[in-house]
């Protein structure tokens, strides 16, 4: 495989490259072809402004007036953050009063940007970017203060390409990235702050990248593709504030809300090294997610349906592939500092992964364990108590995190692998009053087929005897007998510290 210095030098070029998606597309749905009840010098402003808003410095290299139409030339956009800069170029921009108190904004078919990364124990990073749009129109109606906008563009093209800077050795990646039959609208109202909602479908999204290390000879190239992407927004930014100072913003009353659902997608990554080629592909057949963030607490949620994977490697002779029916994810806890504690909720949950039958093969050619697919959920939900704000400045440079866990509640645990059950659930609560929390509660646990997995592991070679005896006397210790090859287990914590199991103390 490569050297790991390719994939995180190309991670770090998506986080930097981030801004410059954010702003094409912004770009693109607010000034390509612009109808609206306001002058073009209104159009303008509002554009203007909302750039600033997301802490972005707008300047023009030459304005002109010329009958109907306003020109904006050499129209620049900056960002900087967190040892970060990014900026975009507009060659030209024409707004034209059409006499029926709508304004036709055009703009360059090629926009040019730059972003460039220099954070403090990390590879400079440097990265151009062409952004190709053509034919895409936007009808915007309303007022100044409320405008609402139509999009429709056949198609927006991004290319990247990433080196590394300041000397170091070149680890140059380039991605390109389509867009396809994107719809939407999108309204703003800036009396009293700025409050934005959007719905956008973009029919398809495809994506290819490649890189290579110079000091290994090492290459990849990886394709993607997503179908039917629906996105949903409504973001609340408080007036006298930005997004470049996000805790600012949170403490001002900034919400963000934006939800979507995406259909079919498929991936592939061939790449080249030393020990010879390899390959991983796969894809999903739907998906979606929700993300939530507000001064009282943050929230993100995802799915994940019909999942496959495949991987062929030189030193493996067949191919390794695996199925998941569903995967989710969730993830919720609260940000303002509070004297009450405040819900929070974690979630993970794998139903139905399957390994294929070579996979089998390799671990258990004589069939000794069931191969039926295994689950996995944690489910968990709970109180704490933020001693402060936790995107203040105060929070950052805290030595320990400024949150104390009040409560938590296992609602649901489960692993099912190779013929064995885990199951479980119980809550404590926590006195924090000591400095160190001591938990006061009950977990109660079940486990099943323990002992005819660990006999077939025995037989296959995998598992040596005396690990075995070791298990099932630890087992003996902490559960008992419920059944045939059935174990139950009552975990309590009490005051002072004591844990018990199943009545005896333990600690």
């Amino acid at each position: 495989m490569l050297r790991a210095t390719v994939l995180s030098e190309g991670c770090r070029m998506a986080r930097v490259g981030s801004a410059a998606m954010s702003a094409a597309i912004f770009t693109l749905m607010a000034t390509t072809a612009l109808r609206a009840d306001v002058t073009a010098d209104q159009v303008w402003q509002a554009w203007s402004k909302q750039y600033t808003a997301y802490g972005y410095q707008v300047a023009v290299g030459d304005s002109a007036r010329s009958g109907d139409t306003l020109t904006q030339r050499d129209v620049r956009l900056a960002h900087q953050a967190e040892g970060s800069d990014f900026s975009m170029t507009i060659p030209e921009l024409h707004l034209r009063e059409l006499g029926d108190g709508t304004v036709e904004v055009t703009v360059a078919e090629k926009i040019s940007a730059e972003a460039n990364s220099a954070i403090e124990g990390q590879t400079p990073l440097q990265m151009a970017i062409d952004i190709t749009q053509a034919n895409a129109v936007t009808i915007v109606s309303g007022t100044p203060d409320q405008l609402s906008y139509h999009v429709t563009a056949p198609e927006m093209v991004i290319d990247m390409d990433q080196t590394t800077a300041g000397g170091q050795t070149e680890v140059p990646v380039k991605v390109w990235m389509s867009l396809s039959g994107i719809d939407g609208t999108y309204q703003v109202t800036t009396a009293g702050g700025q409050h934005e909602t959007s719905e956008v479908a973009v029919a398809g999204l495809k994506m290819t990248a490649s890189g290579a290390d110079p000091e290994t000879n090492g290459t990849f190239n990886m394709d993607a593709s997503l179908v039917n992407l629906n996105m949903r927004s409504e973001v609340t930014l408080p007036e006298d504030s930005n997004m470049e100072n996000l805790g600012a913003a949170l403490a001002k009353g900034l919400r963000m809300d934006v939800s979507g659902t995406y259909g079919a997608t498929t991936f592939t990554v061939d790449a080249s090294a030393e020990e010879g080629p390899s390959s991983l592909s796969g894809g999903a057949q739907s998906g979606s997610f929700t993300m939530t963030l507000a001064p009282e607490g943050m929230k993100y949620a995802a799915t994940g349906e019909g999942a496959t994977i495949e991987a062929k490697t030189a030193q493996v002779p067949v191919p390794l592939s695996a199925t998941l029916d569903r995967a989710d994810f969730e993830l919720s806890f609260p940000l303002k500092g509070s004297d009450a504690p405040q819900p929070f909720t974690g979630r993970i949950g794998l139903d139905g992964l399957g390994l294929s039958e070579e996979v089998w093969k390799m671990v258990d050619a004589q069939g000794l364990l069931p191969h039926d697919p295994a689950t996995l959920v944690v489910d968990l939900t709970g109180t704490a108590r933020p001693t402060m704000d936790l995107f203040s400045p105060e929070a950052a440079q805290a030595q320990m995190p400024p949150v104390e866990v009040n409560s938590l509640e296992v609602k649901r645990l489960q692993l099912t692998l190779a013929g064995a059950d885990l199951s479980g659930q119980g809550a404590v609560t926590f006195d924090n009053s000591q400095g160190t929390p001591m938990p006061l509660g009950a977990v109660d646990l079940k486990l099943a087929g323990a002992n005819k997995l660990m006999d077939s592991l025995v037989k296959m070679g995998l598992m040596p005897q005396d690990q075995v005896m070791f298990a099932r006397m630890m087992l003996g210790l902490y559960a008992v007998p419920a059944g045939d090859d059935l174990m139950t287990s009552k975990i309590e914590f009490k005051e002072g510290g004591k844990i018990l199991a199943n009545g005896q103390q333990i600690q």
